[in-house]
């Protein structure tokens, strides 16, 4: 994939995002769904829920558009695609209705489980020369890594 290629791409996922953002934010929408900010948030006012939905939408476009572009092997799209859908089902059904933290939490390893598998697990570290493989247990360390930046994202957004 050439540069400007790459930055059309870029362009229209972010075009994108910003027009599927804005039809979550009618006012007609954010009437109905309407995230009351805590301690935790971020924001001081309510503030319309599911703008998340277009980050989703259209990374998802975009990592099927590198699949059939040959950018990215379909073993990885489906990896991340798979996994993302899982985070993002888990975050909107949270955001409609409240799910009770340990679902979260399974829902969150079971689509890092998904990408792990998928990417083929956490390849050798080269060491000294030679390669080392971490196995299983690397596996498991990355996938917690992966629920662990998922969460992290979500506590930081509120």
């Amino acid at each position: 994939m050439n540069l400007l290629a790459l930055v059309v791409l870029l362009l229209g996922i972010f075009l994108a995002a910003q027009w599927i953002t804005g039809r979550f934010a009618r006012p007609d929408f954010a009437l109905t769904v309407l995230d009351v900010p805590s301690a935790r948030s971020s924001h001081a006012v309510a503030t319309p829920r599911g703008g998340g939905m277009a980050i989703v939408l259209t990374t998802l476009a975009a990592l099927m558009i590198l699949g059939v572009l040959g950018v990215m092997k379909w073993q990885e799209v489906w990896g991340l695609v798979g996994g993302g859908i899982v985070v993002a089902l888990v975050g909107f059904a949270d955001d409609h209705k409240s799910i009770a933290p340990q679902w979260r939490l399974l829902g969150h390893f079971v689509a890092a489980t998904w990408v792990v598998a998928w990417l083929g697990g956490v390849p050798a570290v080269r060491m000294f020369g030679s390669d080392l493989s971490l196995g299983v247990v690397g596996d498991i360390f990355a996938t917690i890594y992966l629920v662990w930046l998922v969460n992290l994202t979500n506590f930081m957004d509120g």
